[in-house]
């Protein structure tokens, strides 16, 4: 049996589940002598638990941004399977997938605001069935950006030169982010998930892929971060656990939270940004027109702007 096999045999026992408390290359090539001997210099072993790293199915996964290996679990945040989903090494029902999303799209929509970013929710809107695996064609979320006039004290106003500005010089007058949300990835599950965001977001003019679960796997890490340079999408990791998600109040009550009440959840996030979106030059607007036939939610998606334009104003409905 060559190195590689051996390895895959014995690092299962050796490796913590935890990335938190994963174990140094120096640790871990003495924990393995204690099997194999010294048959094999620090080097190669190195060199093994390297390549091991980067292939899905092998136990060991090096932490992305520091020292230390642990043991890599085959979890997937969302799969094309809808009725019975694996999480965290166990199989959780579709109710269950279901709240979760919906806390992750609560939590998002809120950050949202605090950031004036204003969102509207596609999936799940209009009477339509929420997915939690998402759609192809459709963001999760859509969020819009507009420049707001700083001197305004009784409520929050739109800039109305800006607006007039970006109006004459044939610009959008407001940035409007696809967001896509996901549970968790996986080395196994990444690429899908990657490209799902890149065809739901294509017609807006930026893109968002947000993962609720920390990204701890370093070759996981650079693969999305490559994807995501790439083909312009932005990455982020909210860096909160499912079990967290899951000791959190409902959605409604997330959404009605006051801004006090919301910093408690906040204190749970762990934000990792990979990359920034990119911004295209306008939006889609045939395949948007395209679109509103076959999705309900965009329609009103479109009403939805069109009336924050006359109020001069945005509106946000939680």
């Amino acid at each position: 049996m060559n190195l590689r096999e051996q390895l895959r045999n014995i690092l299962p026992e050796i490796l913590p589940h935890d990335p938190e408390e994963a174990i140094k290359g120096t640790e871990l090539i003495r924990l393995v002598r204690l099997r194999l001997g010294d048959d094999y210099s620090d080097a190669t072993l190195r060199y093994h638990f390297s390549i091991l790293s980067y292939d899905s199915t092998s136990a060991i996964a090096k932490v992305d941004q520091g020292q230390g290996y642990y043991q890599r679990l085959k979890k997937a945040g969302s799969t094309a399977n809808t009725g019975r989903l694996l999480f965290g090494g166990s199989e959780v029902d579709e109710d269950l997938m279901q709240m979760r999303f919906q806390r992750l799209l609560a939590i998002y929509t809120r950050l949202s605001v605090l950031r004036s970013m204003f969102p509207f929710q596609l999936n799940g809107s209009d009477g339509e069935m929420l997915e939690v695996k998402g759609h192809w064609d459709i963001p999760d979320i859509v969020t819009a950006e507009w420049d707001l006039d700083t001197s305004s004290e009784d409520s929050i106003r739109f800039d109305a030169a800006m607006l007039d500005l970006r109006r004459h010089l044939g610009g959008p007058e407001t940035s409007l982010t696809g967001v896509q949300l996901k549970l968790g990835l996986n080395l196994e599950n990444y690429a899908a998930e990657f490209f799902q965001a890149v065809s739901a977001t294509r017609w807006t003019l930026q893109s968002e892929l947000v993962i609720a679960e920390p990204l701890n796997d370093e070759a996981l890490v650079e693969t999305l971060r490559s994807l995501g340079h790439q083909f312009g999408i932005g990455i982020t990791s909210l860096g909160i656990h499912v079990s967290q998600i899951d000791e959190l109040p409902s959605s409604r009550e997330i959404l009605a939270m006051s801004v006090d009440q919301f910093e408690k959840v906040q204190e749970k996030l762990r934000p990792q940004r990979l990359t920034i979106a990119a911004a295209r030059q306008r939006i889609d607007w045939q395949a948007l027109s395209s679109l509103r036939k076959k999705h309900e939610s965009l329609g009103s998606m479109v009403r939805w702007l069109t009336q924050c334009l006359n109020r001069m104003q945005p509106e946000w409905k939680n």
